[in-house]
């Protein structure tokens, strides 16, 4: 009975020293040669679901905010799904609302499509074990791995807009935000710390990610070879174009010199004109090549879709009426001034050629904040807008709005 007890006493105490020997390994990572130390641990729930585990590593421990933010340091949010399933198209706009709401809103559209490509990387079908890991490397980008595999590198303003989701002004709670700044008990640190040490990705969902970060890379590749056919095909026309300008230049000036040469004839043979009947002189048939639209042609398709995009965003804007209340009482509705209530803003935007936002920012203010703040999440939420015109070469549209906000009606 003595050696089975001391059998098991033994067995339970080499479990223990594994699992903690995991826990311990956990709070430490190197990302790209520089050792990070787990700063704090924090479950995300949604409706009462656990859906994330989240750990953030950063060089040092911190728990002041504006310091993790500022720090040019390598950082790593390091995400591991608890939730059995979370559907991609869930999850895209998930990210895309907790950025807006933790971030500035002239931040977010200036940074338009940085946010959109996070999104779209994250936006996938996620299962129970999955590891996301999201690295801020100065000088590099925002580097995402899902289950070990790099699967986007993007711009590294983004990393802080991600950041602040988790230590920003409106994080999932108040307990989550202190928890990854550290504060925490001892005991649930040592108990998430397990936990965290012990969720890993299967195998299968391993090998699915190596898939889809090579499916994306090649995607990447199409996507540069389409470009640069674009670029040499906008070349041809506007060589084609050159060459027929050249060729109307040559044309006139071989008409110039074939009247020039039938006065000189017409001078010489005017007397034997009158006695015999005028022959035609057939002219060479010049073949027309199709022009490529004009300067004026050009200017009116911007401008017609510079309407199609004005038309587009304005059901996406909804007045802010419980923001302007909280901020100015409900007296402010039923006394509207403008600069308060409403105004007119003005917006810089850029979209690519599929209509996808580019980035933007406030030109001119309507006076009022959250007035600024629906323009700027309206334009982001209109997203895609319709497609650039084939006919026009550049590769993104750039405009200017002016946006007017109606008082509102009590």
């Amino acid at each position: 009975m003595k050696k089975v007890t001391l059998f098991l006493s033994t067995l339970l105490f080499i479990a223990f020293s594994g699992s903690s020997g995991l826990a311990k390994a956990a709070e430490q990572v190197n990302v790209q040669g520089s050792n990070l130390q787990l700063n704090g641990l924090a479950v995300h729930s949604e409706l009462r679901q656990e859906w994330f585990l989240n750990g953030l590593y950063l060089s040092s421990k911190s728990d002041d905010p504006e310091e993790i933010l500022n720090s040019p340091m390598i950082k790593r949010m390091q995400i591991k799904v608890l939730a059995d399933e979370l559907p991609g198209r869930r999850l895209k706009r998930f990210w895309i609302e907790r950025i807006k709401n933790n971030n500035e809103a002239s931040l977010v559209l200036e940074n338009a499509k940085g946010v959109r490509d996070l999104a779209d990387t994250l936006g996938q079908d996620f299962a129970a074990g999955d590891t996301i890991n999201i690295d801020f490397i100065p000088g590099q980008g925002t580097l995402i791995q899902i289950n070990g595999a790099v699967v986007n590198t993007i711009d590294e303003g983004i990393f802080p807009l991600m950041l602040n989701t988790w230590i920003g002004e409106r994080p999932p709670s108040s307990e989550f935000k202190d928890s990854i700044l550290g504060s925490q008990s001892a005991v649930n640190y040592s108990d998430l710390l397990a936990k965290f040490s012990s969720i890993n990705p299967s195998a299968s969902r391993v090998s699915l990610f190596d898939q889809a970060a090579q499916a994306a890379k090649e995607e990447e590749e199409r996507k540069q070879r389409e470009a640069e056919e674009r670029r040499q095909e906008e070349e041809r026309r506007a060589q084609e174009q050159l060459r027929q300008e050249e060729e109307r230049e040559r044309q006139a000036e071989l008409a110039a010199e074939r009247e020039q040469q039938q006065a000189q004839q017409q001078a010489q043979q005017q007397a034997e004109e009158k006695a015999e009947p005028k022959q035609e002189v057939k002219q060479p048939i010049v073949e027309e090549v199709p022009a490529g639209p004009t300067e004026e042609e050009l200017a009116a398709m911007r401008s017609s879709y510079n309407a199609a995009i004005r038309s587009h965003y304005v059901p996406f804007f909804q007045y802010p009426v419980q923001e302007i209340m909280r901020r100015h009482g409900k007296s402010a509705l039923l006394n509207p001034r403008k600069g308060r209530t409403h105004g007119e803003v003005t917006i810089q935007l850029e979209v690519d050629r599929d209509g996808e936002l580019v980035g933007g920012s406030l030109v001119s203010s309507s006076g009022e904040k959250i007035l600024d703040d629906a323009v700027m999440s309206a334009l982001f939420d209109a997203v895609p807008y319709p497609a650039m015109p084939e006919e026009l070469p550049e590769e993104s549209f750039n405009t200017t709005l002016p946006i007017s906000i109606p008082a509102p009606q009590m």
